[in-house]
């Protein structure tokens, strides 16, 4: 007798269309790397994706002919799927859903990841009603609808302010397919309304989460605080804020962020006695909390309080967040409140940038404060600071505008000695040189 044929497939490249070479060994590895292990598909998507958009055209025919080729449902879904996780991963809506007509049409069902990651995607694309017609097509072809698709059509509608939408998908989810909210589904929700402005129902919606036996998070309570904060509700928002040690939920530094930032507004002691308290209670604050200190600090005339504050309780003001304020008041033509804020960050051991050296050099040499400038330029070079080019072209400008371009041409030379870039101060120099009559010198 013959032998008996083998059944083994033919190699996967040999069914791939005719493209170009580098795309051909790029979808037949990720093919391989697909089928190797479960784990491994998004890498295998990921890779695909590299190609999109340019390679759109190529994967759809590669999609759609290689399980034809095959002769196998498997192989043929298998590639249909890699295909639409790298269209979802490219951020390419039209295309995913083309694949997905075409994974129904084969008799086949797309995964619950694939179909909540196509949602996410629809909404932020703003195709909320393609997205709706993607899960009406999984309430009756499945597959079943999850709670991960119920958050995600929930976080989608809710952007939108389609709340009424929302409720109504909430009792339909229940009833049809038993599917109870989670704390993300309440927290998207309460969110949601308080975006809006419907605080009051927010807070309704709280008292329904508590009541079914949901236990909230400092998630929940954060985003509480945070309406109460905006309106003003400041009494309101730190009994919330008290209520969470009573329930046994643990603050973070964002609830203290955002209960600093309702108190930056105008009642700066109080912000600064939660900054205390803060520490006190072993927090970290980040530089959204220097931010807003700051912020609030400059607003009310407390800049050089907040760098005291900080030494006393053992943070130190970002060096962004110095910068920022001595910026602040150099644009207000504060340049002495900008000196000792600047003066007293140094004393008190605060890190310092040559950003905000610059600003207060920038604001000297624009009101025609030379030697102060020139004071300041040397101060920073005693703290080992290395000036920036920028640092030299506002000394520059500022004596050119008093006409004494010999001090700015030993500037320019010291430049070139050093190697910085002469790009900006040369074109300085050069139109000063043709407002003096001087340009034939050159």
């Amino acid at each position: 007798m013959p032998p008996r044929a083998s059944r083994r497939q033919p190699p996967t490249v040999l069914w791939l269309p005719l493209l170009h070479p580098t795309r051909c060994s790029r979808f037949a590895a990720a093919s391989r790397l697909a089928a190797s292990a479960s784990a491994l598909r998004p890498f295998a998507a990921i890779l695909l994706a590299a190609l999109l958009p340019a390679a759109s055209q190529d994967l759809l025919s590669w999609s759609f002919s290689y399980g034809s080729a095959s002769g196998s449902a498997r192989v043929c879904y298998a590639a249909l799927r890699l295909a639409l996780h790298a269209f979802l991963a490219a951020g390419m809506a039209a295309e995913a859903l083309h694949v997905l007509a075409r994974v129904r049409s084969s008799g086949n069902t797309p995964s619950l990841s694939a179909l909540a990651a196509l949602l996410r995607l629809l909404f932020r694309s703003g195709e909320v009603r393609a997205a709706w017609n993607v899960f009406e097509e999984m309430a009756t072809r499945g597959p079943r609808p999850s709670l991960a698709i119920l958050n995600a059509l929930i976080l989608g509608l809710c952007h939108r302010g389609m709340r009424r939408v929302v409720l109504g998908l909430l009792g339909v989810m229940g009833k049809k397919f038993s599917i109870i909210p989670d704390v993300v589904s309440y927290n998207i929700l309460i969110k949601g309304h308080c975006v809006f402005g419907w605080s009051g129902d927010a807070f309704k919606l709280f008292k329904e989460m508590c009541s079914s036996g949901c236990e909230p998070t400092v998630v929940t309570y954060n985003i509480l605080v945070d309406v109460l904060c905006h309106e003003g509700r400041m009494v309101e928002a730190r009994r919330l804020f008290d209520e969470m040690a009573q329930v046994g939920i643990k603050e973070n530094t964002i609830t203290f962020n955002v209960l600093i930032d309702g108190y930056a507004t105008g009642r700066m002691d109080e912000a600064s006695a939660a900054y205390r308290e803060m520490k006190v209670r072993g927090l970290v604050p980040d530089s959204c909390t220097f931010n807003i200190l700051a912020a609030g600090a400059y607003k009310f005339g407390h800049a050089t309080q907040l760098v005291h504050d900080c030494e006393i309780f053992g943070s130190q003001l970002p060096v962004d967040g110095l910068d920022v304020l001595v910026c602040r008041l150099c644009w207000d033509g504060r340049l002495d409140d900008a000196w000792e804020l600047l003066r007293g960050a140094i004393e008190q051991g605060v890190p310092v940038s040559v950003t905000g050296f610059n600003a207060l050099i920038a604001a000297y040499s624009k009101e025609g404060l030379h030697e102060a400038a020139f004071e300041l330029y040397r101060f920073m070079n005693k703290l080992g600071l290395a000036p920036s080019t920028h640092s030299f072209n506002y000394l520059i400008m500022g004596l050119y505008n008093q006409g004494r371009l010999d001090e700015g041409q030993l500037i320019l030379e010291h430049m070139v000695s050093k190697g910085y870039c002469l790009s900006t101060s040369f074109t300085v120099y050069l139109d000063a040189s043709f407002r003096e009559g001087d340009a034939v010198l050159l």
